[in-house]
């Protein structure tokens, strides 16, 4: 499925104990399907227990291009 204005990131999240996580985008794609197998590839090769990866849905937000009354 694929939607004109919605992207779909992989994020990489390192886990830490004494200080805030953090978090990197690591792939991007505009179809889920595609996005799917990335993450499940990156979870396969994944052997750090602090690491993790997930998917988030972005949606680039509209452009009004004429004022609105």
């Amino acid at each position: 499925m694929v939607h004109n204005n919605m992207i779909y990131l992989i994020l990489k999240e390192r886990h830490y104990d004494n200080i805030e996580n953090s978090y990197d985008i690591v792939e991007s794609s505009n179809d889920i399907d595609k996005i799917n197998d990335k993450l499940r590839g990156y979870q396969l090769i994944n052997d750090n227990k602090n690491i993790s990866f997930s998917i988030v849905r972005y949606e680039s937000p509209l452009l009004l291009t004429e004022e609105v009354a």
